[in-house]
């Protein structure tokens, strides 16, 4: 699918004499450009919030581990780990530096991660509390507080953590937007067997993507995507898209591991997007 991509068709002006565009055109133009470049900007930042849930994951499991060493293996020697405890808490600070560390996929993540959840192994069922401090992932911006919902077992019988989104994401040339709404990630392959390379996970949920200029973008994951930790993008799965002024579909894939996604318009035609 992904190596036979039709272009977007531009609206254009049609006339015997083929004259030219005139402005109507221009401006539909203008707007399928604005269009496109908040659609890519709405994917990177589903990219990117991956990157913040394979934190909080890694960090909590390490944490809770029956076999938790002195190191954390999945976190970088440049982060310092800051642990807090009490009679029924815990309370864990994970600092990037102002610099940054490299993570798993070359991404460089920088301030703080500061999480707090009681402390009880057996609980099959536990609330993180969670928030970010000039946390940023390439720099791109996140910022926030809210929950997480961890379940050592779902229905299928997998650890599952349920994230519930309230961000400010702030991209390098200024431009913010505000998302909102839940995650869930199931972990399907891999789970506590100390390796984070070969771990997967099922991710289902639906979040709005509000811009400073007041278009908003609803989201709604109809084919779970598919999160590898061995590959830096999603592989697979697709969102339905609304925006203020166009809807669609999002196709990360069936599996390959790339930095490509298909958006689909109302109208059929489709666009390569670049993760």
């Amino acid at each position: 699918m992904k190596n036979s991509i039709l272009k977007f068709s531009l609206i254009g002006c049609l006339s015997i004499l083929l004259v030219g565009c005139n402005k109507d055109e221009s401006e539909e133009q203008s707007l399928s450009s604005l269009n496109l470049e908040e659609t890519e900007l709405t994917v990177k930042v589903d990219n990117a919030t991956e990157i913040v849930s394979d934190t909080f994951v890694q960090i909590y499991e390490t944490e809770e581990s029956l076999n938790k060493g002195p190191i954390h293996p999945h976190i970088p020697d440049c982060a310092t780990i800051s642990v807090e405890i009490t009679s029924t808490s815990k309370e864990v600070t994970v600092d990037f530096g102002t610099e940054g560390c490299e993570v798993r996929g070359g991404h460089i993540v920088k301030g703080k991660v500061n999480m707090s959840y009681v402390a009880d192994i057996d609980a099959m069922s536990l609330v993180i509390n969670y928030n970010l401090e000039d946390f940023f992932i390439d720099d791109v911006q996140f910022a926030g507080a809210k929950t997480i919902t961890r379940v050592k077992a779902n229905d299928g019988g997998n650890p599952q953590y349920t994230m519930n989104l309230d961000l400010v994401v702030t991209f390098v040339d200024g431009t913010e937007a505000s998302r909102t709404g839940t995650k869930t990630r199931e972990w399907i392959e891999g789970s506590f067997n100390g390796n984070w390379g070969d771990n997967v996970f099922l991710i289902t949920g639906a979040w709005e993507t509000n811009f400073v200029n007041g278009n908003m973008h609803s989201t709604t994951i109809t084919t779970p995507l598919r999160r590898e930790a061995s590959c830096r993008f999603l592989v697979s799965g697709v969102v339905e898209l609304v925006r203020t002024n166009f809807s669609g579909s999002l196709n990360y894939g069936e599996g390959t591991c790339d930095n490509k996604a298909v958006f689909t318009n109302a109208d059929g035609e489709e666009q390569e997007i670049l993760l």
